[in-house]
């Protein structure tokens, strides 16, 4: 996440899995937004900004605990323990990356709660496509198309969408040009 989300290492323009709608990336990509979309409803959340209480929905069988610390070369991570799971956060982040660190980091729970990644790829792209599913999850759960779509057409405005749906405005730009509004 760190290398799609900081300004100066990532280029909207140039990157494939920006323009592209989940359509032509593939099914698995299909499946991570239904995937978003489920946990919305189960949540019963029906506009933005999405609560980051919806994480405690991941695994019925294990605790999600959420810990702040001062990770330095990651945003975020993930622990599996017998009984829970923990989602450790880069303290020094903006609130509105910790949020989306959160769901690239909820993500991941849901594709290994059952101790073998439910999306598999081979390769040393391996973990290039783990990361993207990741990152795409958390941009589907947070900005869901109909929810951006909506609002976006009501203020046309990218730092107002960014402020309504409590996100990284890097995050907020790779969604409107994936849906085709910037």
């Amino acid at each position: 996440m760190a290398q799609l989300l900081e300004d100066g290492k990532f280029n909207v323009v140039k990157h494939d899995f920006v323009g592209a709608e989940p359509q032509k990336l593939g099914k698995p990509f299909q499946l991570v937004e239904r995937l978003a979309y489920k946990y919305l409803k189960k949540g019963k959340v029906h506009g933005p900004p999405t609560p980051t209480v919806l994480v405690a929905l991941l695994d019925p069988k294990r605790t999600v605990e959420i810990r702040k610390i001062p990770l330095k070369a990651h945003h975020g991570a993930i622990w599996g323990l017998k009984n829970r799971w923990i989602i450790q956060l880069r303290s020094r982040d903006p609130p509105a990356m910790r949020r989306h660190t959160l769901f690239h980091e909820a993500f991941h729970i849901l594709a290994h709660r059952s101790g073998s990644p439910v999306f598999r790829k081979m390769g040393i792209d391996a973990g290039y496509f783990n990361e993207w599913l990741a990152d795409y999850f958390a941009i589907c759960i947070l900005m869901p198309r109909e929810w951006v779509k909506e609002k976006w057409a009501e203020v046309k405005d990218v730092d107002r969408m960014t402020e309504s749906f409590n996100v990284p405005k890097v995050a907020m730009l790779i969604r409107l040009r994936q849906l085709g509004l910037v």
